[in-house]
């Protein structure tokens, strides 16, 4: 097994689904306009998230686990601090009880564990036991996503790209970005 990479898959399929959503509704978020991270939305910094493996094996209570369903809104932080859209983000999984929160956007690369974000594999070790949760780093956008800092929407296969167009109709690209899914 190459280093950093997930253990037995077997072992999590077997855990039970989590209802993250409700978990994350009593999250505070202790800076920008404040409330809790279920009032924001959320943007991950980099694709093959811990999120969407929990979601590929079942784990996620009330999400099917079929991945071409799901779709990658894709935007940008300069769009949305140029747009004056209330922004927070954070070093990890928000909802992680150590994970802290900034709305500085001048100290986004202090918080953001960019080298991480770039590797394929993010799987704790025992020389750095919190990837996981550093590679769950988010963008949280408070209520709301103007479609005018969408920059396109990435998908699983063909079939998806032609639902997912139809339904946006020429607002923004949409790509097949099948390396992105586990």
């Amino acid at each position: 097994m190459r280093q950093g990479a997930p253990s037995s898959s077997l072992q999590r399929r077997h855990r039970r689904p989590v209802d993250y959503k409700q978990r994350r509704g009593t999250v505070a978020v202790p800076c920008g306009p404040e409330g809790t991270v279920g009032d924001y939305v959320p943007f991950y910094f980099a694709t093959r998230s811990p999120m969407l493996s929990s979601i590929s094996y079942g784990n996620v209570q009330g999400v099917s686990a079929e991945q071409r369903r799901l779709v990658y809104v894709v935007a940008n932080t300069e769009a949305a601090y140029e747009s004056e859209l209330d922004c927070v983000f954070t070093d990890g999984n928000a909802a992680a009880a150590i994970t802290e929160f900034e709305d500085d956007p001048d100290r986004l690369d202090e918080h953001v564990d960019w080298p991480l974000m770039k590797q394929r594999y993010w799987a704790n070790t025992d020389e750095d036991p919190d990837r996981r949760r550093r590679r769950m780093a988010e963008f949280l956008i408070h209520r709301e996503v103007p479609l005018s800092i969408v920059r396109g929407i990435a998908v699983y296969d063909r079939a998806m790209r032609d639902e997912a167009a139809a339904i946006v109709a020429g607002a923004v690209p949409v790509a097949v970005r099948s390396g992105w899914y586990f």
